[in-house]
């Protein structure tokens, strides 16, 4: 997941600073990035997976309250007291997955972690939670609820066709790759591996690979492409730039030295995309830099 950590006083800021340290995400802090918290709500409400606001969470409903659209599409939102005593899971607590993250959230803290929605206070799964994590959507919405008041009532859920049809979609992901000049397919391979391992998810799930267009000629990248049988994509800086923009995306100073743009590998992936959800933010393996989406 890829999150953005919203604070608007000094003490909030230094919660933000610890929860950033301890399971990662960007920070947004009142008076630094941002001065009116309406306008940055609307602007990264959908290009963040998660939104945790540090605040009270009051002031969370009202800002969020005109961008919602779906649980199956909305990103997850939680609120942490300014004191770090807890962590709310706000909205999209399965398929947003911000109950999961608010268990990171509080075990990082030391806080209480506040979970509201029947299946988990119950010590139950729900479909759309182990659908999310499998990288599946689940589709009709009014199927998902239907079958989680099954399993809260006790009631068995069968995999195969019944009365009730769930349709479970696996989505492909989109890997976004940066890598030093001369970089061998080999390596590359390992670093796309490993990124897939730590979403466990196998190889097999890439689809396609995206990078800037000053690595067309890059012979291990063309020849992993090849070896995968995997289409590749190149974009321009100036494409890659108006996402980094659109999407306040972490630049390099040393990438851009290098290439002329800060961030290649999230970048990149997301030209690939409309409305695309992180399944891993940009990440280092050597030499290497992979970013992986869900494909909508």
């Amino acid at each position: 997941m890829r999150t953005a950590i919203i604070s608007l006083t000094a003490n909030g800021a230094r919660i933000a600073d610890k929860i950033s340290a301890k399971v990662g995400g960007q920070t947004f802090a009142k008076g630094k990035e941002f001065e009116n918290l309406a306008e940055l709500v609307a602007e990264i409400f959908s290009r963040f997976d998660g939104l945790i606001f540090v605040c009270a969470a009051g002031i969370v409903v009202r800002m969020i309250a005109p961008h919602i659209v779906s649980k199956l599409s909305d990103p997850a939102v939680l609120v942490v007291d300014e004191r770090g005593q807890n962590v709310i899971s706000l909205l999209s607590g399965h398929v947003g997955r911000a109950n999961e993250l608010a268990l990171d959230i509080a075990d990082a803290l030391d806080a209480n972690p506040v979970i509201t929605t029947a299946t988990d206070i119950v010590g139950k799964f729900s479909i759309d939670a182990i659908a999310s994590k499998l990288g599946l959507v689940p589709e009709p919405k009014e199927v998902i609820k239907a079958i989680n008041s099954a399993i809260l009532r006790g009631e068995e859920v069968f995999v195969t066709a019944g009365d009730v049809r769930l349709n479970l979609i696996p989505q492909n992901l989109i890997a976004g790759v940066g890598c030093r000049r001369g970089t061998s397919s080999l390596k590359i391979f390992e670093a796309l591996q490993r990124a897939c391992a730590m979403i466990h998810q196998p190889i097999e799930r890439v689809k396609l690979l995206a990078t800037v267009d000053a690595k067309s000629d890059e012979s291990g990248l063309i020849s992993l492409a090849e070896v995968m049988d995997l289409k590749i994509r190149f974009f321009s800086n100036i494409e890659l730039q108006r996402k980094i923009d659109e999407y306040k995306l972490v630049e390099s100073k040393f990438v851009t030295r290098t290439i002329g743009v800060g961030n290649v590998c999230e970048a990149a992936a997301l030209c690939c995309v409309e409305g695309a959800r992180f399944a891993l933010p940009k990440t280092s393996f050597k030499g290497v830099t992979v970013a992986l989406l869900w494909e909508r």
